[in-house]
């Protein structure tokens, strides 16, 4: 599989929202500013068929309304499918009027998003042989949020989205040959792991392979100093084949 870092940043950072694109048609998350980050990078929005969204904060979720914008100004008939948390659907509405006013209809009926919510999602095949499950993590006050592992072709690789050091994040590594983990700060907090966090995990589990994502700017430096083995600290843009 094919993982390209569209965005490694967390709110305030220098580099884009966290959002990762797997074999350039399957995106997980879609925070503010996404959606042009994909352009610049050479990635069509019409390839996006599917984007599983890890919870309703707007660095997760915030360019929804302008990628349906470019699907309907380009008149994108392909079918895409955006799952996540329940009332996102609605969430996104909401967001849209302020931005838009007036105009979601309009635009859904061109756009034809289909927007899967969900409480439990055990696993969903979404074509090309690749099934996706979702954990719920613990990511302080916002209840749900979610992290994925994406099979394919008996690899995996996981994904905590924004969440404190918990069981569903072992359960994520241990399944996972990549697991690609939020780590905002330097120390552990109560809805996001820091770098504290990552070493503990680097050394629990040695044969696996952990990469890190939603980076504060200071944090990404220390741990890119550390060099360890089983610890990858990307940049937007970099490109992992798995």
């Amino acid at each position: 599989m094919k993982v390209e870092f569209v965005g490694t940043g967390s709110i305030g950072a220098i580099q884009s929202c966290a959002s990762v694109l797997i074999e350039n048609k399957l995106l997980i998350d879609m925070g503010n500013g996404i959606v042009k980050r994909l352009k610049q990078t050479g990635h069509p929005i019409k390839d996006i068929e599917n984007c599983f969204i890890t919870h309703l904060h707007g660095d997760h979720f915030g360019d929804i309304p302008f990628f349906m914008l470019d699907r309907f100004m380009y008149k994108i008939e392909t079918p895409v499918h955006i799952y996540g948390p329940k009332g996102l659907k609605k969430t996104v509405k909401e967001l849209f009027d302020i931005l838009f006013p007036g105009d979601y209809e309009t635009v859904q009926e061109v756009a034809k998003v289909d927007f899967i919510e969900f409480e439990e999602m055990k696993q969903v095949e979404i074509g090309d042989e690749t099934y996706i499950t979702s954990y719920e993590v613990q990511h302080g006050k916002i209840k749900p949020a979610y992290g994925y592992i994406v099979e394919k072709d008996n690899r995996k690789i996981g994904f905590s989205g924004d969440s404190c050091y918990c069981e569903a994040i072992d359960t994520i590594v241990k399944q996972s040959d990549l697991s690609i983990l939020d780590m905002s700060w330097m120390d552990s907090k109560k809805s996001h792991m820091g770098l504290e966090d990552i070493l503990k995990i680097t050394q629990i589990y040695p044969d696996k392979k952990i990469v890190t994502t939603h980076m504060q700017d200071y944090t990404r430096e220390q741990a890119k100093k550390l060099n360890i083995e089983n610890l990858i600290v990307p940049d937007d843009g970099e490109i992992i084949e798995l």
